[in-house]
């Protein structure tokens, strides 16, 4: 009876310790609306998606856009934009998004200048890699029929499992899940969901101390060799875009590389990059070569981060490393400067004519 009641003791004392961590955990998050917790993409209730507070509703086709006219009306002009999370607004209001900011700034600065109506779509999708997207564009450009196609890159695009994926990692895991899985799935149970994700990011987080498996950056930079499968898969499905947009008689599509903050807590300065950024911006840099190369008009933002948001974090909160709406806003500012200039002052679209440059 004494080994039992020391046993009934313990496991009280560490379940309290268990519940008052998770308890730290939850609020230390940021709360939704309907008071529950998030990460940057979240169910709330079951009824609606939230990322960080804000609603996520979807069209008929699935994507984070209103619904739109098919076919499309003569007297609209149509921009889709291609792109993962950081084209989808992860973290931002649907009015925020750099999508829906280029269209209110094309509109405002061809009124009087152009016959037709400005429409841009956001095709983005969380996660997504460009091999994705060109499937996405595969399956919709008919649909659409879009004016001008647009690629939001981000530097995780280039890999279609997740940022950190190494093959080191993916042995470790074979064996690690064994272990982990029941843990999640009790905790699971008692409701201690926040805890068992601490644990198993500790543990992987330890074998990174521990040089067993490759930080994510050391994981990622393994894409951008230029012999690797990824970065083919990337630069085919660059090249398919390119040929898809072409079939159609459209302009040269845009490859708008969007610059991000290295850290969510502190500011990125793009004016003296340190060496994190530095190898951002070889990524970058790379993947804006290789857009150029096979056709595409490019565009990056490092100039304006480096002007306007030099001195500010460019994260949406200290949690989510997503371009802020400050930085969408920078975004959609030069996207559409560059479209006026290159598109339609060039000649290249004249009175709503589709037009090579």
């Amino acid at each position: 009876k004494k080994i039992w009641k020391v046993v009934v003791v313990n496991i009280i004392l560490v379940l309290l310790v268990l519940y008052g961590f998770e308890f730290y955990l939850y609020r230390s998050l940021p709360k939704l609306p309907c008071d529950d917790y998030s990460g940057s993409y979240k169910r709330c209730n079951e009824k609606i998606l939230y990322t960080w507070g804000n609603p996520v509703i979807n069209n008929s086709f699935g994507f984070r856009e209103r619904e739109f006219a098919i076919p499309k009306p003569d007297n609209v002009f149509r921009i889709m934009v291609l792109g993962d999370s950081l084209t989808w607004g992860a973290g931002l209001a649907v009015e925020e998004r750099y999508t829906n900011r280029l269209e209110k700034y094309l509109n405002e600065r061809l009124r009087g200048k152009f016959p037709k109506r400005i429409e841009v779509l956001n095709f983005g999708i969380p996660g997504g890699p460009t091999t994705a997207e060109r499937d996405i564009l595969r399956t919709f450009i008919d649909l659409v029929n879009p004016d001008l196609v647009i690629v939001g890159f981000c530097l995780n695009d280039p890999q279609p499992k997740s940022q950190d994926w190494s093959l080191e990692k993916d042995r470790i895991h074979r064996y690690a899940r064994f272990f982990l899985s029941p843990i999640r799935r009790l905790f699971r149970i008692l409701h201690l969901e926040l805890t068992a994700s601490f644990i198993e990011n500790g543990f992987y987080k330890t074998l990174e101390k521990l040089g067993i498996i490759p930080p994510w950056y050391v994981a990622l930079d393994r894409v951008y060799d230029k012999n690797s499968k990824e970065w083919k898969d990337f630069e085919e499905a660059l090249k398919d875009i390119r040929d898809m947009s072409n079939k159609k008689g459209l302009p040269p599509p845009i490859f708008a590389v969007l610059n991000q903050g290295v850290y969510t807590d502190k500011p990125t300065d793009y004016r003296n990059p340190d060496d994190m950024l530095k190898l951002y911006l070889k990524w970058y840099h790379q993947a804006e070569d290789t857009a150029s190369r096979i056709g595409f008009k490019t565009v990056n933002f490092e100039k304006e981060l480096a002007e306007k948001l030099h001195d500010k974090p460019l994260a949406v909160n200290v949690l989510d490393g997503h371009p802020s709406a400050e930085v969408n806003d920078i975004y959609a500012q030069k996207l559409a400067e560059f479209i006026i200039k290159e598109y339609f002052l060039k000649g290249g679209i004249h009175n709503g004519n589709k037009g090579r440059n």
